[in-house]
């Protein structure tokens, strides 16, 4: 190509040796014209890349961010905060099609730096893909959308407790015009841990009917309308489920290493069942997800139940610009014990300047968790300390 062309000129120059800038310029043209030149830059679909003319190599660069100031009080007392919600730098594109596709994205906001995705995905049509790696499990819709595409600052309470997390295997995945759906198999393993657990397995199936046609941009459909006019009413539904044998894992921070030690806390089986509902009329948007679980803790602790619930809405009152909305959770970690149940409210106000990619949330939450006396005994997981939390939220999200 011309730059190497020059570049050559310049080497041989340096060298006392006198090469003609041009040699063989034809035959270099002709070459020229078989190679594929690079473009890149940044637009809305791509972000910042670099690719192939044909399109069929591509290279981004990326950000998730959540910084946010958080006053945290637990029974009237202030408690720690963090000032990142999420912090996540990623690497992105395809390779030999344009439907060959990776991703690579780490986890900043939760020190030591760990891998949070890393995946290859395979989608000649839109019908049938495959994912293979360590990646998000498609339980729960809410959860499968990024940071940039959900309404409140973080994702619920609710629905981190039933997620399956992120793990290594193999998705199966399709979309269609009224149809979207997911089958999964995975190892069963910590996020942090680069191994799979021996014997554990998980299972995951989603699929989300959407009668109506596709719905739009996760929970901002309005507001990343553009300046197409939204239907006046968009309806779909989720039905969901999980199961299998894992090993329950709690995360502790060694500050003489400056690692996280997994602390297996025994084997468990699971198995979940949930559904969601989403309705948009145009500025007004309504979600929510209920979920019931069953679990055998494979120790002398007896099998127990959960349920749990939550729903979100919101209106855009001020042009695509100015939103306000509410959410309610509720959970009932195991009907088996007394005293362990968990509410919460939340109301926000948001302003996005340019969604998805810059994006303030002022968000007030009070929450409530009951002491949930014997929970440990039973290997009940309970998502929050006992008492009554207030927080405050300001966030700023920025994406691209």
């Amino acid at each position: 190509m011309r730059w190497m062309r020059v570049a050559t000129a310049v080497v041989a120059m340096g060298t006392g040796l006198l090469v003609p800038a041009v040699g063989h310029a034809e035959d270099e043209e002709k070459d020229d014209d078989k190679k594929p030149s690079l473009t890149g830059g940044y637009d809305e679909k791509n972000g910042f890349h670099i690719q192939s003319e044909d399109g069929n190599y591509l290279l981004g660069i990326g950000l998730q961010a959540g910084y946010k100031l958080e006053p945290v009080f637990l029974d009237g007392k202030a408690e720690s905060r963090t000032a990142f919600s999420f912090l996540r730098p990623i690497l992105r594109g395809n390779i030999y099609r344009p439907w060959i596709r990776f991703w690579t994205s780490l986890e900043l906001a939760d020190p030591p730096i760990y891998l949070l995705d890393s995946l290859v995905e395979i989608q000649p049509i839109d019908e049938v893909g495959i994912r293979a790696g360590q990646q998000y499990t498609p339980l729960s819709r809410h959860e499968s959308w990024g940071p940039q595409q959900i309404l409140f600052p973080e994702f619920s309470t609710i629905a981190n407790y039933y997620w399956t997390g992120r793990d290594k295997g193999v998705t199966i995945f399709g979309t269609m015009e009224h149809l979207e759906y997911y089958v999964g198999i995975y190892g069963g393993s910590p996020l942090r841990s680069i191994r799979s657990e021996p014997g554990k397995y998980q299972f995951n199936a989603r699929a989300t009917f959407s009668p109506m046609g596709k719905p739009g941009y996760g929970e901002l459909p309005y507001i990343m309308s553009g300046d197409k006019e939204p239907p006046p009413l968009n309806v779909s539904f989720t039905l969901q489920g999980a199961g299998g044998e894992v090993t329950q894992v709690k995360e502790n921070f060694n500050p003489e290493s400056g690692v996280f030690q997994i602390l297996r806390e025994g084997d468990r089986r699971f198995i979940t069942g949930g559904v969601d509902l989403f309705i948009q009329a145009r500025r007004f948007s309504f979600f929510g997800e209920l979920y019931y679980s069953r679990t055998d803790p494979q120790d002398a602790s007896q099998n127990f139940s959960s349920f749990g619930a939550w729903v979100q809405a919101d209106y855009v009152f001020y042009k695509k610009v100015l939103d306000a909305a509410v959410r309610l959770s509720f959970l009932n970690p195991s009907f088996d014990l007394d005293d362990d149940l968990l509410y919460i409210a939340e109301a926000q106000l948001g302003w996005f300047v340019n969604a998805p990619h810059l994006a303030f949330k002022l968000r007030y939450q009070l929450a409530h968790q009951e002491a949930a006396a014997g929970a440990e005994a039973a290997s009940v997981v309970i998502p929050k300390d006992a008492g009554t939390s207030q927080l405050i939220t300001l966030q700023l999200n920025l994406a691209f």
